[in-house]
């Protein structure tokens, strides 16, 4: 509990803390706005509250106005982010001024620079959210895979977070473009539903329109435990996909597949996953699913096969990527350990804020092929 509370801590103080930096450097680059420092800081903590609140009333209230008023406060967070981003790269540029005497004389034009940075990187990570996603081909190697299943194609779905920010507009294309890949298997990897999502008979309508020869398959991601664990399962089988909760499976071929729950928010260890993986038949083919890139050695270990996950969102605005790849060392990509795979999707969609800076929306399509023994 005292972990927690430390962790909840640190996350709110960075994020007021975003919020008055770019107050004050507003306020410092352009003195003659008519405003005073004690407004300011009431202001910032007034529209600071607005984030949370949202979240609050998301869960609490089903009204309109929630998801208008949850729309607006995550744009605002994204353009924080990226006014923040090219704030910092403008103090930085002002201190080397600084250094060679010229500060004065650059402030006004490094004070435009950011300004005029921060409004067309926003209005292009919005743009670039909006997009399609890319479709991402890849053949996976896979050691003794039989004949039979060389070829066998999987379309994985994930992080497509459906609610305030992602309406069901955009499931309906993405479920059409995944129907024409032809998949011999669908996989959703989690965070498919959010707390916005309103229509839940809408969005399993819309899901129940993914075909594939061998089915759509399902784990729950930590947005789907947010969402509510039985109205999200509820919805994957309206959609017609089968929810694998930390078990496994056989698919006409021999393929083994393992679905586990959200390592972190079920409060898995990797004892727990070991166990589940324990299950496989080491001879035949296997693929894991599960929502974050965690306990990849161990699925080595198990000798799985393919293990598909997604949460990361790659980042999703630059320069969140650097700080996501320290928590999570399979960041996005592809890896291979031991003869195991893992790829891990930078998501079919996007959480929060409408934009995506330097990253982009992905369907990935991957195709299993034979590999000789070593």
């Amino acid at each position: 509990m005292l972990q927690m509370f430390g962790f909840i801590s640190t996350v709110v103080l960075i994020y007021l803390g975003m919020q008055y930096y770019v107050a004050f450097w507003l306020i410092r680059n352009f003195p003659g706005l008519p405003v005073e420092p004690r407004a300011v800081r009431i202001a910032v903590l007034l529209v600071s509250l607005s984030f949370p609140l949202s979240m609050y009333c998301l869960r609490s209230y089903r009204g309109a106005w929630t998801g208008y008023f949850s729309y607006l406060s995550y744009i605002w967070l994204g353009i924080v982010f990226i006014w923040l981003t090219c704030a910092t790269m403008g103090d930085l540029a002002l201190l080397l001024a600084r250094l060679g005497g010229a500060a004065q004389r650059v402030r006004p034009l490094i004070a435009i620079a950011v300004l005029a940075a921060a409004a067309l990187s926003s209005l292009w990570a919005t743009y670039n959210a909006y997009r399609p996603p890319r479709e991402k081909h890849l053949d996976i190697p896979l050691r003794d895979l039989p004949p039979e299943l060389d070829g066998f194609t999987i379309v994985q779905l994930s992080d497509l977070h459906l609610g305030i920010t992602v309406p069901l507009e955009k499931f309906s294309r993405v479920v059409q473009r995944a129907v024409q890949l032809r998949p011999d298997l669908v996989v959703l990897t989690g965070d498919i539903l959010d707390a916005g999502l309103r229509g839940e008979t809408d969005a399993a309508r819309i899901g129940a329109g993914l075909q594939a020869r061998c089915g759509v398959l399902a784990v729950l991601g930590n947005h789907e435990f947010y969402h509510g664990v039985e109205a999200s399962s509820r919805a994957f089988r309206d959609m017609g996909a089968r929810l694998l909760r930390n078990e496994a499976l056989s698919l006409p071929g021999g393929l083994q597949v393992v679905g586990i729950d959200d390592i972190r928010t079920a409060g898995l260890s990797a004892q727990d996953v070991s166990t589940i993986l324990a299950r496989l038949d080491p001879t035949r083919p296997s693929l894991l699913i599960s929502h974050q890139p965690l306990d990849f050695d161990v699925a080595a270990r198990a000798g799985v096969g393919l293990m598909l996950s997604g949460h990361t969102h790659e980042g999703q605005i630059f320069p969140f990527n650097l700080i996501v790849r320290l928590v999570y060392p399979y960041f996005h990509g592809l890896y291979e350990k031991d003869g195991s795979w893992l790829y891990v999707t930078s998501g079919t969609g996007q959480w929060g804020p409408p934009m995506r800076l330097f990253t982009r929306a992905e369907i990935v399509r991957l195709t299993l092929r034979r590999r000789a023994a070593r």
